[in-house]
């Protein structure tokens, strides 16, 4: 029974000039006692069983229109991606596990291509309100399973206190009536998490990210929970009473290019480029890189970077915006 577990279980050690780096494990790991501990492989948490450890992956396109603050679901999910869109605006990304209980998660918007790309990397369910014409195009030609509330009003529903289109809303329990009669995938192809080298880092406490001149923005380092407050415009982003926090915050250099009068964007999500990490109070530099349809994240180096274990925010850079860091 040891054998089984100690097979199951591994380990990978990198050492590099004395500088011991660990890579705990992401599937499972034995205890003093001998219980298998598993670890999600979406963001590096601990789970309560191996069905766990390979979730299946729900995306939810989320507005940030002014109109749309405060949103509703940004806490609870495990991945988010930020983006601009035309209007010189962004838009959230958000990735769940399918057994998670969210009430509220919105308001829903529409599919862009660029995100279209994300989501494959996850092989999960794309829900969202209809999408520009490339991006519809996209979905159909590459059979991504979705969930188009244009088609499927009865997994969504609208907020009358809101205006629409900023008042679309679903929830984990509307997916699960739809995913109870589908068959989807499993996620496989996760990040690494663990410990890494800080002599490779910088120290940076603080991050702004101008996406236009009215909007800003912010990730502050609190070093008494070793985590990041987010901020728009200098002021903390909340969801009810609790600021947005993160983990692990890769800020991903792209480049993009207007492709129609209406100012919608195309952005390279293929190829590679710039990238940072943050964690811990401190930054990396290094670059991403598509491989075999998932994105990964290196280190001047070229080792993949470890991010750690917890709520991962992506935030999408084009080259021309300025970023200002500050330690």
């Amino acid at each position: 029974m040891l054998l089984a577990i100690f097979l199951l279980v591994g380990y990978l050690i990198v050492s590099n000039l004395g500088n011991r780096v660990v890579w705990k494990p992401q599937v499972a790991s034995s205890t003093s006692q001998n219980t298998v501990v598993y670890n999600s492989i979406l963001d590096g948490l601990e789970v309560s069983s191996s069905i766990q450890v390979n979730p299946r992956v729900i995306g939810v396109m989320i507005d940030n229109h002014p109109d749309a603050r405060p949103q509703s679901g940004l806490l609870e999910a495990k991945v988010i991606y930020e983006s601009p869109v035309e209007g010189r605006i962004t838009r959230y990304f958000a990735l769940f596990a399918s057994d998670q209980t969210v009430n509220e998660i919105g308001p829903v918007r529409s599919a862009r291509p660029y995100f279209v790309d994300w989501l494959r990397e996850y092989g999960g369910l794309y829900m969202h309100c209809g999408g520009s014409p490339d991006a519809l195009v996209q979905i159909k030609s590459q059979k991504v399973f979705d969930l188009n509330e244009m088609y499927n009003g009865d997994y969504f529903w609208r907020d009358n206190s809101r205006s629409a289109p900023h008042n679309l809303y679903t929830s984990s329990e509307l997916w699960n009536k739809f995913l109870s009669n589908k068959n989807s995938s499993e996620f496989t192809a996760g990040w690494k998490f663990g410990d890494l080298d800080q002599t490779k880092a910088e120290s940076v406490k603080n991050v702004a990210i101008e996406y236009s001149p009215s909007y800003s923005v912010g990730w502050k380092y609190l070093a008494d929970s070793g985590r990041y407050e987010r901020s728009i415009n200098d002021r903390v982003q909340k969801e009810g009473q609790a600021s947005l926090l993160a983990d692990s915050i890769i800020i991903q250099y792209v480049k993009s290019k207007v492709v129609d009068s209406y100012g919608r964007l195309e952005i390279d999500t293929s190829s590679q480029g710039d990238a940072r990490l943050l964690r811990d109070g401190l930054m990396w530099r290094g670059s991403w890189k598509k491989e075999n349809g998932r994105t990964r994240f290196y280190d001047l180096s070229g080792q993949e970077m470890f991010l750690k274990p917890g709520k991962i925010w992506v935030q999408i850079v084009p080259k021309e915006i300025n970023i200002k860091i500050s330690t």
